[in-house]
């Protein structure tokens, strides 16, 4: 196995295009890596920069201990996992697990133990005289699977492998996904743009944005202390709420006003908030944060608003709520034996010790928390 190094790795394309920008990350070795972003931020195409399916146009990338700018891709000891599967139609499941062996003239023993042994990993060993055209998604995605494992690669990549099946199968082949990962121990470099599919595989999430590494540590401590607005907002689901709001200073104690509410910030945040006094910041809080005031927790009247609601989206085990508090609109999950009912007011409570700031001019967050 080995770990993969990208030092200060940048791609321009003509007319001065940057896509990727002065990306410097360290994979360890047998690590699960996920690359997440929206669509276009550059993460596709520095995954296809390790794989040498793209040049680099400056900086360095490491498999191992061996520098591969300039290394063909099929020099490059790594296994790639496409979206659309790239299954060869006129082959069996047999002969497309095998095709990459016998490119590399490994002998017809060698072949039928490795395609023997990923088949019965991926539990498809009764689908090896079939064709593509009659497998299921899922199938053809575990085919995809077998043949890169059959190779025994040092690096994993794989774009978004699971993003053409349906919802209950991605759901699925994220489980199986993981049971791989731990059973072969395999370097994996994941790319994708769903975000409950980056929180659920990776060790650690690397998130992207205009071809810049916005944050790159694990699910829970992205999750807990985003780095900046884009962050917050683009991991949770349902996502963040933002309100622009005015910070001030009252008997001793910091409060974000807002159209006819008040929060009072723990004391502390306090010290790490002297220098925003009387301007403005974004507050940013959970959808999970956000109460019916009848099932709050120790509730107190200056973190609380009056809303109405607009939609309600019942969910079983809880309720999804859409809010309009004043001039200001957010979503809450909230307890699934609220009485809530579109059109009425709610009182709500705002749990701010789970709360995030943000500065408007410059995406950062303004607190640190402890570990």
């Amino acid at each position: 196995m080995a770990g993969v190094i990208l030092k200060d790795v940048w791609k321009i394309y003509k007319g001065n295009v940057e896509v990727v920008k002065n990306v410097s990350i360290e994979i360890k070795d047998k690590e699960f890596l996920v690359l997440v972003g929206p669509s276009g931020c550059g993460k596709t195409t520095a995954l296809r920069m390790i794989a040498g399916l793209e040049d680099i146009t400056r900086g360095e990338i490491y498999i191992g201990d061996r520098k591969v700018n300039g290394v063909s891709p099929k020099d490059r000891d790594i296994a790639m996992v496409f979206q659309n599967y790239a299954l060869y139609p006129h082959m069996n499941v047999y002969d497309n697990m095998a095709f990459g062996l016998k490119l590399r003239k490994n002998s017809k023993e060698v072949i039928e133990k490795r395609v023997q042994e990923a088949a019965e990993l991926l539990g498809i060993s009764h689908l090896l005289k079939r064709k593509p055209a009659e497998l299921s998604g899922g199938q053809r995605q575990r085919v995809a699977m077998g043949r890169a494992i059959v190779r025994e690669p040092q690096v994993f990549l794989m774009d978004e492998p699971l993003s053409n099946l349906d919802a209950k199968l991605r759901v699925q082949m994220r489980a199986e996904l993981q049971k791989l990962h731990q059973r072969l121990g395999i370097t994996t470099i994941y790319v994708t743009h769903d975000q409950t599919e980056a929180m659920t595989l990776g060790d650690r999430i690397v998130v992207f944005n205009g071809g810049v590494i916005q944050q790159a540590d694990t699910p829970l401590e992205i999750y807990k202390k985003p780095a900046n607005k884009f962050v917050a907002g683009f991991i949770g689901s349902p996502a963040m709420n933002f309100f622009d709001l005015k910070l001030v200073a009252k008997d001793s104690n910091l409060y974000l006003e807002g159209d006819k509410f008040q929060l009072r910030i723990p004391g502390e945040f306090s010290s790490q908030l002297e220098s925003y006094i009387n301007k403005e910041v974004i507050f940013g809080i959970r959808p999970e944060d956000i109460y019916d005031w009848e099932f709050a927790r120790d509730p107190y009247e200056d973190a609380s608003a009056i809303a109405s609601v607009d939609v309600t989206e019942p969910m079983g085990s809880e309720i999804y709520v859409y809010l309009s508090i004043g001039k200001y609109s957010a979503n809450a999950r909230i307890d699934a034996s609220s009485s809530v009912k579109v059109g009425k007011e709610i009182k709500i409570f705002f749990d701010m010790n789970k709360m995030h700031l943000f500065d408007k001019d410059i995406d950062k967050s303004l607190l640190v928390r402890e570990a």
